[in-house]
């Protein structure tokens, strides 16, 4: 019984296999293009889902092991006053993570534009992206230093 049941299964896991679109002979094998027919929010919204779940999950992966570090020190006989002044980002700090993501989110934009005038998407789109991104630590880098003197 075990083994119908699973042979039913891996048999049913198979069938989206099989409703695959097909060229005839009208169409030439090259002109199937999945991502000509889907609309550009198709494609983008699971990109950006994901990317929202991975800077939820570390978030709250950042915010549960500072909970416990200030719990450690807390109970190795450390003020709650200081452990709180330890473990809090001031002011300036938050306001220069702020400025990094704009500036990291405008140099991915920056790329994604460039990719966009360059089609067709090849390796060169992977190169532009690495260099806006390189560019853009560089603006961060060249901020913080101009503002620390």
């Amino acid at each position: 019984m075990k083994r119908l049941l699973a042979f039913i299964i891996i048999s049913l896991g198979t069938v989206p296999v099989f409703a695959q679109n097909r060229p005839t002979m009208d169409t030439p094998p090259n002109a199937v293009d999945p991502l000509a027919s889907e609309p550009i929010a198709g494609i983008m919204f699971p990109i950006l889902f994901m990317a929202f779940l991975v800077f939820m999950l570390t978030l709250l992966i950042k915010y549960f092991l500072d909970f416990r570090l200030k719990n450690k020190l807390i109970d190795r006989g450390m003020s709650e006053q200081l452990t709180a002044y330890l473990l809090d980002k001031n002011d300036r700090e938050k306001q220069q993570e702020v400025i990094k993501l704009a500036i990291l989110f405008c140099g991915i934009g920056l790329g994604l534009l460039l990719t966009y005038f360059t089609a067709p998407i090849h390796i060169h789109s992977l190169a532009i992206m690495a260099f806006s991104l390189g560019l853009s630590y560089l603006a961060y880098f060249l901020y913080l230093r101009r503002s620390n003197t």
